[in-house]
Order: structure tokens, then C-alpha cells, then sequence
């Protein structure tokens, strides 16, 4: 899909395509227009650029400069990365636990109360989604275990996203000294 972008074609054209297609491998119709949905949401949180780069990377980027794209599109996940994840990184804290979830949930709760009315088993969903997500990203070594692990970007990927916005480094946890040496 990036790859395609990438050459010029619009949005409607690669929906078509897709579509038709079904190049995104869903048995429904319904499960493609969802998945679709999503990844034009978060493509479209790229630059051109990143655009450019996305569709010729390895997975390791590709990943890591998704993930990114995830934490601009969502506040929630986003402060969640920066408030737990990277704090608890930043102090050496490895390890990831269900009280750490909880909290960060109470917190939102109370200032958001569509958080607050979540049920237990959204809340449960959302946990589970999350990991997943950080597994893929490689900020945790797995979704059994919950190791953080700072993710290293390849040279090319640190540059390409400090040239448009290097606060989004912190997304992958890394301390604000390896993100200033990427500006330079």
C-alpha cells in the first residue's frame, strides 16, 4: 500500500485496488474496509518522505516508524508510551506489570471520564492490543514476558524523523541524549 502511495496513486484508486484485489488478505468485505480505514489513518500521519522510506525499509523500520505513526494518531497510546513506558525506561525499570496498566487507566479515568465508563473487559481488550502493538514495535522483548527494550532506530530512520518532528523518537523510549545526536 506505502509502495503504491509512494508512486502517486490516491487514496480512492489504492481502496479500489485493494478492494478488488484483496490485497490485504481479509475474507470480508467489512474486515478490509476496517483494515483499510486503519492504515490510511496512520500512513496518513507520515510525511511524504516517510512515505517514500516506509515502502523501500526493512521491517525493523517499517515497524518502528508505524508505531510512531500509531502514538500521533492516538492520545491515549501516546501518553501511555511517554508517562509509563518511557519513564519506567528512563529509570532502568525493565519490566512491565498489570499495576502499571491499571494506574495509567485510573489516572486517564480521571480526567477523561469516557476512560472512567470503560468496563473491565474493555479495559482488558485495550491492554491486550497495546502489548501486542509494543511487541510488533519492539519496545517489548515479547507479550508473555513484558521486558521493555528501547527501541534503535536505524541511522536513516533517526534522520529521516528528526528532520520533521524528533520529539517522535521518544516513542521508541530513547533518553532525550540519543535524540539530540541525531539532530546533529
Amino acid at each position: 500500500m506505502a509502495g503504491l502511495l509512494a508512486k502517486g496513486h490516491s487514496w480512492d484508486e489504492l481502496a479500489r485496488v485493494a478492494n478488488e484485489e484483496n490485497l490485504l488478505r481479509q475474507r470480508t468485505e467489512a474486515s478490509r474496509v476496517r483494515l483499510l480505514r486503519e492504515i490510511r489513518h496512520r500512513l496518513r500521519e507520515l510525511s511524504s518522505k516517510e512515505i517514500e522510506f516506509f515502502a523501500a525499509a526493512g521491517a525493523s523500520d517499517q515497524r518502528q516508524l508505524l508505531f510512531m505513526a500509531l502514538c500521533q494518531r492516538f492520545r491515549f497510546i501516546r501518553e501511555f508510551v511517554d508517562e509509563v513506558l518511557r519513564t519506567k525506561a528512563l529509570a532502568m525499570e525493565l519490566q512491565l506489570y498489570p499495576t502499571d496498566f491499571a494506574r495509567f487507566f485510573d489516572r486517564k479515568g480521571a480526567e477523561e471520564p469516557e476512560i472512567e465508563r470503560l468496563t473491565d473487559k474493555s479495559k482488558a481488550k485495550v491492554k491486550q492490543v497495546i502489548i501486542r502493538m509494543l511487541a510488533e514495535a519492539g519496545l517489548i522483548d515479547s507479550t508473555k514476558a513484558q521486558r521493555l527494550q528501547v527501541a534503535i532506530p536505524s541511522q536513516a530512520l533517526a534522520r529521516l524523523v528528526a528532520e520533521t518532528d524528533p520529539k517522535r523518537l521518544r516513542f521508541l523510549l530513547l533518553p532525550d541524549a540519543s535524540i539530540r545526536q541525531y539532530l546533529s
